[in-house]
């Protein structure tokens, strides 16, 4: 029965109740019954009230329920299909269990297999080692037997190095030879045609000479001398032919030049040899001069403008008379000379030395200008003669240019060697080192090529050498060349100047 209906009721029989008692009560019991009554009502009410909202409370409830009984639905199928993936999960997990136990036995005997190759492996490698250590023995015998050929192959490519170089020095030298013999062909003829006219020259001279000195001993047996003096006027002419015979008797280039500043030593109190280097004048040998320094170390660079410079380059005599010798700023040294010469010997064409004479020293009274012609006249004659003398060394004088122009190929060669090597970005030492190596084995090549020619033909190298350095100055070749040479002035073009006292 539901509540309502129930209450109803309830509330029906007690109005009845009440209606029957109300007619039975006393007016007196009405208003107490009503009262009663008005409170029954009341708590009725509040108990509706009650019920009311317990009804909507369980309303609320059911709904709440009935949501739960949907999640819960819903649950129950998400966990049937949660089941249902289980379910084919373990289907699958079921197959892959059979499959890994099948693996696992296949892995089982692989493992087994595994076992049985490790060992059969360490039998191997037992052995392998065995063989191994007789392999480092056998290695190590190999090892030594290499090191012994790598030292025989570094000596070979060393022998290689020095072969090429001397292959290289003797090509060079080679087309320079061949070039010069095709130069000089028709320099011999000439130079034969001038020693001819040198000859016929010198015959000539010694002619008149001794015609000269006949006719002079004629005068003086006229003129009843004793025969044991020597009459003045004929001293001169003596004194030219001993020069003559001392130049007769010299046999290289060398000694007719040091032979003619030795005899023209009796003319003048002070004569130099100066030899021709490229583009200056260097001294070589001197008598008379008191120089603070070698006459070795006296250098005169043909560009300033000097009695010397002007001989070698005019090829003929020069003379400073006394009045321009009075200007001290023209005299080539120190002293107080009245006459000074400058004697080029020039020989097909090439200037080999100057040779410097002057009076210093010597007593004004003793000599007139006519002495000083003489004597001038005599050192022009022993320049002819020793000339001549010198174009009948024909073959010296060939071997000499030869020789130049060798110094000069090997030069070029040292200079092609370094481009290489510069070329390469070597270092500045090794730069050096090997440049320094490369020029003493030029000198020796070079050393045993003049070996028969004396040390004139030796200082060529080094005449080449120093002009190579000071036409070059500005190349690191040339100032590197010039610090393995020793020779660091020339790099810096520094020279000294002249000095005598």
């Amino acid at each position: 029965m539901d509540f309502r209906e129930f209450a109803s009721k309830e509330a029906t029989d007690l109005v009845a109740r009440l209606t029957k008692a109300a007619s039975t009560v006393a007016d007196q019991a009405a208003k107490q019954v009503a009262d009663e009554a008005q409170k029954v009502a009341e708590g009725l009410r509040g108990e509706l009230q009650a019920a009311v909202k317990q009804k909507m409370a369980m309303a609320a409830t059911l709904k709440e329920a009935q949501a739960q009984v949907e999640a819960l639905r819903g649950d129950f199928k998400n966990a049937t299909e949660r089941g249902e993936v289980a379910s084919r999960q373990l289907g699958e997990a079921r197959r892959t269990n059979e499959k890994l136990e099948k693996e696992r036995g296949e892995i089982v005997a692989a493992r087994d297999e595994q076992a049985r190759a490790k060992t059969t492996a360490e039998t191997e490698l037992r052995k392998s080692r065995e063989a191994l250590e007789a392999a480092r023995a056998e290695t190590a015998a190999t090892a030594k037997k290499l090191e012994a050929a790598v030292a025989m192959v570094s000596k070979l490519e060393d022998a290689i190095s020095v072969a090429q170089s001397e292959s290289a020095a003797a090509e060079a030298k080679l087309t320079a030879v061949s070039q010069l013999l095709t130069q000089s062909a028709a320099r011999v003829t000439t130079l034969e045609r001038a020693q001819q006219d040198h000859a016929r020259v010198v015959r000539d001279l010694e002619g008149r000479v001794n015609a000269m000195s006949a006719s002079a001993a004629a005068a003086a047996s006229a003129a009843a001398a004793p025969r044991d003096a020597t009459p003045a006027p004929l001293a001169p002419f003596d004194d030219l032919l001993a020069g003559f015979q001392a130049l007769s008797g010299a046999t290289t280039i060398a000694d007719v030049l040091t032979t003619l500043v030795e005899q023209l030593a009796a003319q003048y109190p002070r004569v130099a040899l100066f030899r021709v280097k490229k583009s200056h004048l260097q001294g070589e040998h001197q008598i008379g001069f008191d120089l603070k320094t070698d006459i070795a170390k006296v250098v005169m660079p043909l560009g300033m403008d000097s009695l010397l410079s002007r001989a070698a380059s005019s090829g003929s005599i020069e003379r400073l008379s006394a009045e321009e010798l009075k200007d001290s700023s023209r005299a080539p040294f120190n002293g107080s000379p009245h006459a000074a010469l400058a004697i080029p010997i020039v020989v097909g064409g090439e200037t080999l030395g100057i040779v410097y004479a002057d009076d210093a020293g010597a007593s004004r009274q003793k000599r007139s200008a006519d002495a000083d012609a003489l004597s001038a006249r005599i050192a022009e004659a022993m320049q002819q003669h020793a000339v001549a003398l010198l174009m009948r060394m024909t073959n010296e004088l060939k071997m000499r240019a030869e020789l130049q122009s060798y110094a000069r190929s090997l030069l070029r060669e040292l200079e092609q060697m370094y481009a290489g090597d510069l070329h390469a970005e070597k270092p500045q030492d090794e730069l050096r080192a090997r440049l320094k190596g490369n020029l003493d084995y030029a000198r020796s090549i070079f050393d045993s090529r003049v070996a028969l020619e004396g040390g004139d033909a030796a200082a060529l190298l080094d005449d080449e050498l120093a002009a190579l350095i000071e036409s070059e100055q500005a190349t690191p070749f040339a100032r590197d060349l010039a610090v393995v040479a020793g020779r660091p002035e020339l790099a810096e073009g520094r020279r000294s100047a002249a000095e005598a006292s």
